[in-house]
């Protein structure tokens, strides 16, 4: 479980530091790819599995040949430098907004990678915010599934 956020620098080659709590737990195999809302997301080998259900044949419908497109297309494994860092590359880097400072945040099971403004809008909600948010998420958690 990836818990936590993180405030990186980003060089000028585009590698930014993964904290090693998350490295112990990002094997060989490990991908990077575009994410929703404008971030990048680190997938552990097994959970990047079960990304590969998004499969393209002659039945696929439409939008799901083109997540599947930007997805796979985006996606490289991560290659840890001695110093724990991964280089973003430039796509990476201009898909997510990302600059001078990256936060690497853990989201349960996956790490996302956030640029400074993105990231503070969404960590700077007001507890009314986030309450009334938590407060929808689990409605629909208890609603009947059709």
């Amino acid at each position: 479980m990836f818990l936590g956020t993180y405030r990186h620098a980003v060089d000028s080659k585009g590698r930014v530091a993964v904290p090693a709590r998350f490295r112990e737990q990002l094997p060989t195999g490990t991908v990077i790819s575009k994410g929703a809302e404008g971030c990048l997301q680190l997938y552990p080998p097994q959970e990047w599995a079960r990304e590969q259900g998004l499969r393209l044949g002659s039945t696929t419908p439409a939008e799901e040949r083109r997540l599947a497109r930007m997805m796979f297309g985006a996606a490289r494994e991560c290659e840890f430098d001695a110093q724990g860092r991964i280089v973003l590359s430039a796509d990476q880097r201009q898909y997510a907004g990302i600059a001078n400072v990256a936060w690497v945040v853990g989201v349960n099971n996956l790490i996302e990678i956030w640029n400074d403004d993105n990231w503070r809008h969404i960590g700077e909600a007001t507890p009314e915010e986030y309450t009334r948010i938590q407060d929808q998420v689990a409605e629909r958690r208890r609603a009947p599934s059709t």
